[in-house]
């Protein structure tokens, strides 16, 4: 796909969860050994030092690491990896994503050198505005029978991968984002709007509350990302705001259940599965919230919550600097999956 033509880097979503069971029919087994080798092989073309820089135990705290801003990162450089090594690891995102969750990954590092447009004249922008300047960290040693997991992180992106014996692989937290929010014509990466098919979604779904659901769902504006609940490492349930699904119509039920699969939809057809099992699992405890601000431009915030769900996206910050987030509260990084793994194999309760 060419960069230069992407508008939203979104696709058709499946428009309500009655399809669930059949996305959820897919068998990810086979899948599991595949992905345990490429890590293994994308470890393999490191440097012994560069090995040394990019790997962790299992249990190191690391992993619970998260960063929305890009200080401080840890690990492997991307950028300076082999050439194979680069693709080997390119690969290894392309098996856990979706062919469009990898280009969305693609376009939000290759927006780097927008914002290095957009930063001109200041110091050091050439070397922290870099398309390559995101870092691999890998926990454990990869292995089919093993639990084990990997970061994917720099600016706008971070990627927490946790795979489990026999299960799809833990995906969450993830964090997204964008600047601009739609590039302009003469800027590098004209035209893309990284999380426009999300943003369009959710509007969509706002407009056509009536009046006495809009008053439900609608949230006092808030600079700053005010809203924001997931800019941390994990948390738990928030408190329910906005509107209930439970009081949609079934036309705004698909259009919520369509934002919540473009989500989904970013990862491989297995984990895509597991993760609207979840969401359909909170589905009767769901709210939507909405913030609509016309100044700045198209400043916007969205939440949708319930049991084991949020996704947040903010758009306050100017108007033209979208984070998104995903979260499963009480069970980031895999923690129920590592629990049941430990009691159902070991004898033991994980605890953090």
């Amino acid at each position: 796909m060419s960069r230069k033509s992407v508008v939203c880097l979104g696709g058709p979503a499946v428009a309500a969860f009655g399809v669930l069971a059949f996305v959820t029919g897919h068998v990810v087994g086979g899948e599991l050994p595949n992905l345990a080798d490429r890590a293994g092989r994308f470890l393999a073309e490191m440097t012994p030092q560069q090995r040394e820089a990019g790997t962790w135990a299992f249990t190191d705290r690391k992993r619970y690491d998260i960063h929305f801003a890009p200080f401080d990162l840890e690990g492997v450089r991307h950028g300076e990896l082999s050439d194979m090594a680069k693709n080997t690891g390119e690969s290894l995102l392309a098996a856990f994503l979706s062919e469009r969750g990898h280009e969305k990954t693609r376009a939000i590092r290759q927006l780097e050198l927008d914002i290095r447009e957009l930063e001109s004249g200041r110091s050091g922008v050439e070397e922290f505005r870099d398309p390559e300047r995101y870092y691999w960290a890998v926990f454990g040693e990869p292995a089919v029978d093993a639990a084990w997991g990997f970061r994917f992180e720099g600016h706008h992106l971070s990627l927490n991968v946790t795979a489990m014996p026999g299960q799809p692989a833990a995906t969450l937290p993830l964090f997204l984002g964008a600047q601009p929010r739609l590039v302009p014509a003469d800027m590098p990466s004209a035209g893309v709007a990284v999380l426009g098919e999300e943003e369009r979604l959710a509007r969509e779904l706002y407009d056509s509350l009536d009046e006495s659901q809009r008053a439900a769902a609608t949230l006092p504006y808030k600079r700053g990302r005010g809203h924001m609940l997931g800019q941390v490492s994990t948390l738990r349930d928030p408190a329910s705001v906005g509107l209930p699904r439970r009081d949609m119509n079934d036309d705004q039920r698909a259009m919520l259940d369509a934002f919540l699969t473009e989500f989904a939809g970013l990862w491989n057809a297995g984990i895509e599965a597991a993760r609207l099992k979840e969401i359909n699992d909170a589905r009767e405890g769901l709210h939507f919230a909405f913030v609509d601000r016309a100044d700045p431009p198209f400043s916007f915030y969205v939440r949708v919550s319930g049991p084991g769900v949020l996704i947040e996206i903010d758009n306050t910050a100017g108007g033209d600097h979208l984070h998104a987030v995903w979260h499963r509260p009480g069970a980031d990084f895999g923690e129920d999956l590592l629990a049941a793994h430990l009691e159902r194999h070991h004898g033991v309760l994980a605890r953090r």
